[in-house]
């Protein structure tokens, strides 16, 4: 996100807002601990899928693993972003990096971008039935490498292979998905949470299409 140069101060356009919910960072514990932030309102950003980083004009791969608050209906735009008010409807319990972030001003939020992230895993109990799950899923369905994806799909010589060896990965996820929520095990609420995004999801964007067949989904 380029920040035009006569701007001199904030004048609420929501650029930010609509660019991605924001990273939570480990002060921002306490708004989950009371009850202040629904855990079910954030989203896994699992290590290596691509996201906004402040004032990036694209999504890019991650270092490591963290939570932000959830996009609205399949958007980048952040659930707690009222675009006809032009304002957050969280705002008394708005997360560390949106108090920071000033587009004007970008020291203060740069300073702590990648640092002091908050994880699922300092959100979920040790006794949690899921945790052993969301452990073998990292273990079995990690995200793929990102930028070695986009480079086979812009690869004509390439693309047909790449597509038939995640064609399993996706679907192993997604029937794993769709086994714990038959089973009653995870809401439909909790998914985004406990697991982070489809990685059907993460491909989307990268002009990968999905069809369901009687066999599972085919990537075209």
């Amino acid at each position: 996100m380029t920040v035009p140069a006569e701007k001199q101060s904030c004048d609420r356009c929501g650029s930010c807002c609509k660019q991605g919910g924001p990273a939570l960072h480990r002060p921002d514990f306490s708004l989950i601990q009371e009850g202040r932030l629904d855990r079910y309102h954030l989203v896994t950003i699992r290590k290596g899928e691509p996201a906004f980083l402040p004032f990036a004009d694209q999504p890019a791969p991650v270092p490591s693993e963290f939570l932000k608050l959830q996009g609205r209906q399949g958007s980048w735009c952040c659930l707690f972003y009222d675009e006809q008010a032009r304002a957050c409807s969280i705002y008394e319990n708005r997360p560390m990096a949106c108090g920071l972030f000033d587009c004007t001003a970008p020291e203060p939020i740069l300073v702590i971008t990648g640092k002091d992230l908050l994880t699922r895993f300092d959100c979920i109990d040790p006794d949690d039935p899921l945790l052993p799950l969301v452990r073998r899923h990292d273990r079995e369905f990690p995200c793929p490498d990102m930028e070695m994806v986009t480079a086979g799909l812009n690869s004509p010589a390439d693309r047909l292979s790449l597509l038939a060896d995640l064609t399993p990965l996706v679907n192993g996820d997604l029937a794993f998905r769709r086994q714990l929520t038959a089973q009653g095990t995870l809401s439909v609420a909790a998914e985004m949470f406990y697991f982070g995004r489809p990685l059907f999801q993460l491909l989307l964007p990268l002009g990968v299409g999905i069809r369901e067949t009687p066999s599972g989904v085919q990537l075209l």
